[in-house]
């Protein structure tokens, strides 16, 4: 009779690795994505595209129309942000920079929309995502 209690089988090493391999290819997997270049920010007002802003290093400063009077608008530094608003909470103003691919600033009450947009890095310009048959 056995004095301790075996916690692991024989056959849970075996599935252990097995999870273990799986989670490290995987993990591989993710970091062979193709890193998208943030080029511009697409400003939509009451679901219209508006204005199209190049992302670049210097300061620039404008101002974008809306329905409840409007927003003024930072880019830096390859980054954009809303730094005042006539809305009321000022949600916009508080979801600071933004700068990578896909994020966005959404303010309700202006209708407005500012999103990074960006196309595949000139040196993963022939990865390939997926095909489908």
């Amino acid at each position: 009779m056995r004095s301790r209690a075996e916690y692991f089988k024989r056959g849970d090493g075996i599935v252990y690795a097995a999870l273990c391999f799986l989670f490290f290819q995987l993990g591989m997997r993710i970091l062979e994505f193709p890193e998208l270049k943030a080029e511009k920010a697409e400003i939509y007002v009451d679901g219209k595209l508006e204005y199209v802003y190049p992302l670049q290093e210097e300061q620039k400063l404008f101002f974008v129309d809306t329905s409840i009077g409007g927003v003024n608008v930072e880019i830096r530094d390859k980054k954009i942000r809303v730094t005042s608003s006539n809305s009321p909470l000022k949600l916009c103003v508080k979801q600071g920079w933004i700068g990578s691919v896909g994020e966005s600033i959404i303010g309700v009450p202006d209708r407005l929309l500012i999103q990074i947009v960006g196309e595949v890095a000139e040196e993963d310009e022939d990865y390939v995502d997926g095909v489908v048959r």
